[in-house]
């Protein structure tokens, strides 16, 4: 019984002893969203939501650049090219899955690709603005409103499309300032009377990006 107990002691100091670290996990790896996604794209079809979703507005009609850098055949990996279109800053506005679906973007990028920068077309003027005048774009997406109506105010599942559309302004001011404690977008501090009524005449006008409010 003495030697079973000394046994015991032994094995015990040896566990002791033994070194307490434990090996980290492995760091998890972030993959692309082309390695985690099967897209099939077309070609055709890029160059149709190119149109639709109004890129040619500031990118030009064949991508060579406008009012926004040329994409033409970019360099950009999909994923790269992915974020941009999610995390764009003003005065191009942020299209979420639901402005632009991943597979369309994905089409867009072959598109791109398949043009090349060959195409004979003349880059889009940038816009000259009369004195006092910004871009109507600009002031749509630096005062929140893409996150609701949608990039370029064609609507979406929050709120409702606003381009072309003919809303008084007094009505749009007493609609936006009602709400305005649960959405500070819509406050007075956030767009002045004065902004709205011009911001409402370039919605009239269309939301033309390349337009000036």
């Amino acid at each position: 019984m003495k030697k079973i107990l000394l046994l015991i002691i032994f094995v015990l100091t040896l566990s002791a002893c033994a070194d307490p670290r434990v090996a980290a996990p492995p760091r998890p790896t972030i993959q692309s969203v082309a390695a985690n996604t099967t897209l099939t794209g077309d070609v055709g079809e890029g160059a149709r939501v190119y149109r639709e979703k109004q890129c040619v507005a500031c990118h030009g009609a064949n991508a060579l650049g406008g009012i926004g850098k040329p994409l033409a055949n970019t360099t950009l990996p999909f994923d790269a090219f992915l974020s941009k279109i999610r995390n764009a800053m003003p005065p191009k506005p942020a299209m979420n899955a639901t402005d632009l679906p991943d597979a369309q973007a994905y089409s867009i990028y072959l598109w791109l690709h398949a043009i090349g920068t060959e195409a004979k077309a003349t880059p889009a003027p940038k816009p000259v603005l009369p004195s006092g005048q910004i871009l109507g774009i600009q002031v749509w997406v630096e005062k929140g409103c893409d996150q609701c109506h949608g990039a370029f105010a064609q609507g979406g599942p929050r709120a409702p499309k606003l381009a072309g559309e003919n809303y008084p302004f007094e009505r749009q001011r007493a609609v936006m300032r009602q709400f305005a404690e649960q959405n500070p977008a819509h406050s007075e501090k956030n767009i002045p009377d004065d902004l709205l009524q011009r911001l409402l005449d370039w919605l009239k006008r269309g939301a033309d990006p390349a337009g000036g409010c």
